[in-house]
């Protein structure tokens, strides 16, 4: 039979599945069309149902493998499902398009297709899958199980688009197009654990340096309310390690070391901050990404984050911080901007600052160290606006979010 190859990849979205499901968990799946193998001129659509992307049906018929770590010998087993009637059942799939690699002007991992399949943590699949233990979901071969694909535009999608495919299917096989496909390794665990609610809310103010000054408005108030009942301490500068979701290649977004909004020693507003034409909607000012070696230390290295880059959210009284903007509106053009902050992960642990050192250490204690944790995420959707005139504020309206 005639084959079309495929390049795919296989990643878990989290190091971690929750089973309490309160952190959603998905395999990732991430599908492309690469010369010199493929040179069809036309994009490719095909149907996720009873293919390798339908998980617990893959597991189940042999498309995907299932595997279960043992801490002895660092050995595996394979875990067979074939006598899982439920799981042997396809559930409803969804339609994919792949573009054609003929005329690709960017790199083939920016054309890549990303389908997501989560786990139910209460479906049959999730029950299988034990808290304490570690286990791998491989490619078992190259066949990809798809039933049904064509191609054809968008617009030549079938009406039912979460349904059985309604036009014949090309007759050539999809195969996956290298030996291995990557791999989705996790770990189980009953529950993990989670910051409480936080609320940030941020407007304009006066510099402290500028009071006097009627144009000098050029500070943000940035306010951090812990909502729990307990005292928090989070880390606002120097490397963050917590979890993160992953692409099929990648994690989506490598976490700085840049100092947090919050820092009092260093406020990093270039990192933490966008500055959009409120009359275009375009970004002229965008929150400074991590470079390509950030995060990369010494693999002996002690990770665990210093006393000194920590500050505490006691339970129902907000932390202020006074940031100052100046040098992330100097040259801008006159005229109206919104300045809006980006959501940002910081590290965590419950207790004060006071509470949590050790004597003779500078570090948190390893006792309290967990990188297997949810970060817990400045974020906030008020948004200021401010008038730009012969390069100062001239006048400004904050607008806070409302639910």
């Amino acid at each position: 039979m005639e084959e079309v190859r495929l390049q795919t990849a296989i990643h878990s979205q989290y190091q971690v599945f929750d089973a309490s499901g309160q952190l959603p968990f998905s395999i990732i799946f991430g599908l492309c069309r690469r010369l010199p193998s493929d040179t069809d001129a036309r994009p490719m659509v095909l149907h996720t149902a009873s293919s390798f992307l339908d998980v617990p049906y893959a597991i189940a018929h042999g498309l995907l493998s299932l595997h279960e770590h043992h801490e002895e010998g660092g050995q595996e087993t394979q875990v067979h499902l074939a006598d899982r009637p439920r799981l042997s059942e396809s559930k409803v799939g969804a339609y994919l398009t792949l573009s054609s690699p003929v005329g690709r002007a960017q790199h083939w991992r920016e054309a890549v297709t990303i389908y997501q399949y989560r786990i139910d943590p209460n479906s049959e699949l999730a029950s299988v899958l034990q808290p304490g233990r570690k286990y791998t979901i491989r490619l078992a071969g190259k066949d990809l199980g798809v039933k049904w694909w064509a191609y054809g535009d968008n617009d030549q999608l079938p009406n039912n688009t979460e349904g059985s495919p309604t036009r014949a299917s090309e007759t050539a096989k999809l195969v996956n197009s290298k030996p291995s496909a990557g791999k989705a390794s996790f770990a189980v665990v009953v529950e993990l654990p989670h910051p409480p609610k936080v609320e940030t809310h941020m407007r304009l103010c006066w510099n402290e340096e500028s009071a006097d000054d009627a144009d000098g408005a050029s500070a943000l108030a940035i306010s951090v309310l812990n909502t729990g009942a307990q005292p928090i301490t989070v880390q606002t500068r120097g490397p963050q390690r917590f979890l993160v979701p992953w692409g099929p290649f990648q994690p989506e977004e490598v976490e700085a070391s840049r100092p947090r909004i919050i820092d009092a020693a260093s406020p990093a507003p270039s990192s933490g901050l966008l500055v959009v034409d409120a009359a275009t909607g375009d970004v002229i000012r965008e929150a400074r990404k991590s470079g390509p070696c950030s995060g990369l230390t010494d693999s002996n290295a002690d990770h665990r984050p210093k006393l000194e880059t920590l500050v505490t959210l006691m339970a129902g009284e907000p932390l202020v911080r006074r940031v100052d903007i100046s040098r992330l509106l100097d040259g801008v053009p006159d005229g109206k901007y919104r300045i809006q902050m980006q959501p940002r992960g910081v590290w965590w642990c419950v207790g004060s600052c006071t509470e949590i050192g050790d004597e003779g250490d500078d570090r948190v204690p390893r006792r309290l160290y967990q990188t297997r944790i949810p970060p817990l995420m400045l974020k906030t959707e008020d948004v200021v606006e401010v008038r730009i005139e012969n390069g100062k504020i001239r006048n400004y309206h904050d607008i806070p979010h409302t639910t």
